[in-house]
């Protein structure tokens, strides 16, 4: 069970917090100036749990109701949901790397968390317990990967929200798609929009808390 031992602080653009600082009061007349990027936020105050990567099995960190990269396919689409300030993540990341010297070798994704700097360093704050690790669906062809991810925050407007979502661009699509978006990926993201999310499915995965 969650303890939701919380509170609130300041942050800035890049999600770093930011001390309040206390003013002298103004004159009525006189405006007040507006602190450009700062918005509040929660935080746990519980003891945060750790994971050591070589503990990570089958799945890792994610939610999904079958082996994940077991059958050739390239990557997966994922949602991380911030349950302490209810913001959301959407997100790519492939199995294997394509570069000169990590070529057909294994990625982090068991635990990853994805590229988004304030993301990132609210999981580290806050311990793992306090977010959900979703796999929305997985795909055989980069391209295919590339275009579920844009089609994703698309579809929810992510932009347009940036007090629910963290997500802060979109990735245009040139090519041609030789994957449609499957039936499954888009049930798993209505369930989760709509926190259905025990109705889909169930965690697949183990780990070894320390």
């Amino acid at each position: 069970m969650i303890d939701f031992t919380i509170k609130k602080v300041q942050v800035n653009a890049e999600g770093e917090i930011v001390e309040k600082k206390t003013s002298p009061k103004l004159p009525a007349d006189i405006p007040k100036k507006s602190s450009t990027g700062i918005r509040t936020v929660k935080v746990s105050l519980s003891p945060i749990t750790r994971t050591k990567r070589k503990d990570y099995s089958g799945n890792g960190h994610w939610e999904f109701e079958e082996a994940l990269g077991q059958n050739g396919e390239f990557g997966f689409i994922y949602l991380i949901h911030d349950i302490l300030n209810d913001r959301m993540y959407i997100g790519k990341k492939q199995f294997l790397g394509t570069g000169k010297k990590n070529k057909g070798v294994s990625t982090n994704w068991q635990w990853y968390t994805s590229s988004c700097k304030e993301l990132c360093e609210s999981i580290k704050a806050n311990g793992k317990e306090h977010f959900k690790f979703y796999v929305l669906e997985q795909y055989r062809i980069r391209g295919s990967l590339g275009f579920a991810e844009t089609w994703s925050i698309c579809h929810v407007e992510a932009l347009a929200n940036r007090d629910k979502w963290y997500n802060g661009l979109i990735n245009k699509v040139s090519w041609n798609v030789k994957e449609s978006i499957t039936e499954r990926h888009k049930e798993r993201l209505k369930a989760i929009l709509c926190n259905e999310t025990m109705q889909i499915w169930e965690p697949s995965s183990t780990l070894v808390t320390l």
